[in-house]
């Protein structure tokens, strides 16, 4: 999926008893944790955050997003900047909650927070990748103005299954 403009951004208004902060030094373990939990990876370390995330050469602190519930770590967003076709875009990747702290709308709050960081640094053109099955976060992600991507021979069938299956009409396909 794809924004093609940062224009017009909400307002980050998390709920009540939540927060969103920046990476801080021992936060690879929150963020395994929350993966684990999030993608039932079942085993992710530290170690996993520093090769996946921290060690990459595009990684940058002020990227690496975590929402709090009580002065704990329990969702994560990563901001990744990419090239493609030779200009710089900005890629939402890793977004996930705890399954108990569904339901706040977090993952919105999450992508708004990556949103005004690539804003920030003069990116105009955001992606992200999801699965067919995640309706809410395809939800949230069409509410936030991104648009399908079309970037195979069957996404077309795929993106209007989407569609009925959250009962909305199909928007354009970038």
């Amino acid at each position: 999926m794809a924004r093609h403009d940062l224009e017009n951004l909400p307002r980050l208004q998390c709920p009540d008893g939540y927060h969103i902060r920046t990476y801080q030094k021992g936060d690879e373990v929150h963020w395994a944790r929350i993966m684990d939990r999030a993608f039932v990876d079942k085993g992710r370390t530290a170690q996993d955050a520093y090769r996946d995330v921290i060690s990459h050469p595009n990684f940058d602190p002020d990227g690496f997003f975590f929402v709090l519930h009580e002065g704990t770590p329990i969702g994560t967003a990563c901001a990744w900047n990419r090239c493609l076709r030779g200009k710089r875009i900005g890629y939402i990747d890793m977004l996930a909650v705890l399954p108990e702290h569904t339901g706040h709308r977090l993952g919105k709050w999450l992508t708004v927070s990556v949103l005004h960081y690539f804003k920030a640094r003069c990116v105009a053109y955001v992606m992200l990748d999801t699965d067919d099955f995640r309706l809410s976060a395809i939800k949230n992600y069409l509410n936030l103005a991104f648009v399908p991507v079309y970037a195979g021979e069957n996404h077309g069938e795929r993106w209007q299954a989407i569609f009925e299956r959250l009962g909305v009409p199909p928007v354009a396909i970038a």
